[in-house]
């Protein structure tokens, strides 16, 4: 990236937002639109599971009506009116009393999808909560390389200084000068890049708390390293949603055997209907036209008389079977069982991966916290070995050389520390995550 570039990324003015790590955590729950999408995908689910309720039911209202106007003229008789009109209305209502269990398996396997949408919100809550907090302290992170990396710009403008004095004085090479000033600037353009990149670092935890483009000043220091052993609960998957949304899709897969099996199996249903009819006519001559083939009115039918709306009711059962369905049906069962099982094997796997996540991160929660005293003590160290030096060498009692690596060496040691301080910060809290624990409320 060219500096120009880099320069204006770093100075260009925006609002400032002041934010704890748990503020970040919430944000993101709240604000992304992700988590409102799995949200609705949740309520969708469950209008289905309530539709899947009333699928046990069919009611069906039926309504017609048309009307016809014309004329009929025989060959050897006058014309007459033939309009005529006619509507209806039914209602009719089924139930089944026996579908060999499809309509409770649709049911359930209905609620478990709608369960496991409900499941699939609270894990995206959750990737959303660590994905948040891992980007917290990644800013964090370059913060505190940006803070080392200034007490080491500092350190080396000062033995520059001191460099610059001894060759006005007769007392040092000029390429010691030259040495200093290439030391210094090459520490300000890891300064620069530190700062980009912790401004790359805030725009994509912008992007995830769904700010915009602001300036954020995350106000929650690094929490004070603890030592010792980590201590585990007895039951490590006790509170993972992922294990609930296992036993959901064993739920579906037992309602999927069911419903296939369901398929070879009779369906009584009670089925009834009531309704009104109505019709009328525009009336015709009160002839006897038999070998015509007409049919006519009584002859005390009068044109436009009306027929008096009837009611009509049935009820009755309906008995459905396909026997010759039995061999497809069998092969469906079979087809649902297997994938029954693969669920189970897919439960056992996921256990058995989350248990190892959890134990490594132990692991490697426990080495980070034994190596943070020495990381630190070394870093004590350079730091005295640097300012001793540096005195050393304004005295002419330490060569240049050995200004440079104990510079080196502090400015290795502070970056080593401020990586793991952030790595430390982060593993205790993916140690929690992986527990469970809600992180909403976990400073």
């Amino acid at each position: 990236m060219p500096m120009p570039l880099l320069l204006a990324l770093l100075g260009t003015a925006h609002a400032e937002t002041e934010l704890t790590v748990e503020q970040a955590v919430a944000m993101a729950v709240e604000r992304n639109p992700l988590a409102q999408a799995t949200d609705l995908t949740a309520t969708i689910a469950g209008i289905s599971a309530a539709r899947a309720e009333l699928d046990r039911f069919s009611v069906r209202v039926d309504a017609n009506g048309g009307a016809t106007a014309g004329v009929t003229k025989p060959w050897d008789a006058p014309s007459y009116d033939t309009t005529s009109a006619s509507w209806d209305a039914h209602a009719t209502a089924s139930a089944p009393l026996y579908a060999g269990g499809a309509v409770q398996a649709s049911i359930d396997r209905a609620r478990a999808a709608a369960a496991s949408a409900s499941v699939e919100v609270t894990l995206t809550e959750r990737d959303l909560a660590r994905a948040a907090y891992s980007a917290y302290w990644t800013i964090k992170g370059y913060e505190l390389q940006i803070q080392a990396t200034e007490e080491g710009l500092r350190a080396a403008k000062e033995a520059a200084q001191i460099i610059a004095d001894k060759a006005d004085a007769g007392l040092s090479a000029g390429v010691d000068v030259n040495r200093s000033r290439v030391d210094v600037l090459s520490q300000q353009e890891t300064l620069l890049a530190q700062q980009v990149a912790r401004r790359s670092a805030e725009l994509e935890l912008d992007r995830l708390l769904h700010l915009g483009d602001e300036a954020l000043v995350l106000t929650s220091p690094p929490p004070d390293p603890l030592a010792g052993a980590v201590a585990l609960p007895g039951e490590l998957l006790a509170a993972r949603p992922e294990l609930r949304r296992q036993g959901l899709a064993v739920e579906q897969a037992d309602a999927d055997v069911r419903l296939a099996r369901s398929a070879a199996l009779p369906t009584v249903s009670v089925v009834g209907s009531a309704g009104f009819g109505a019709a009328a006519s525009g009336g015709g001559p009160a002839l006897d036209l038999p070998t015509l083939g007409v049919s006519v009115p009584p002859a005390d039918f009068e044109p436009g008389d009306v027929v008096r709306p009837a009611a009509d009711a049935t009820l009755g059962l309906q008995l459905q079977w396909n026997p010759f369905d039995l061999l497809r049906t069998h092969q469906a069962v079979r087809q649902a069982k297997l994938a029954a099982q693969r669920v189970d094997a897919q439960n056992t796997f996921e256990r058995d991966r989350l248990e190892a996540e959890i134990r490594t991160a132990a692991t490697q929660l426990e080495t980070l916290r034994g190596r943070y005293p020495i990381v630190h003590e070394r870093l004590t160290l350079a730091r005295d070995n640097q300012t001793i030096m540096q005195d050393l060498y304004a005295q002419g009692s330490a060569t240049i050389l050995d200004l440079f690596n104990a510079q080196s060496s502090f400015r290795a040691a502070a970056i080593q520390e401020a990586n793991l301080t952030v790595d430390l910060a982060t593993a205790e809290l993916d140690l929690v995550w992986l527990l469970g624990a809600d992180l909403g409320a976990t400073p």
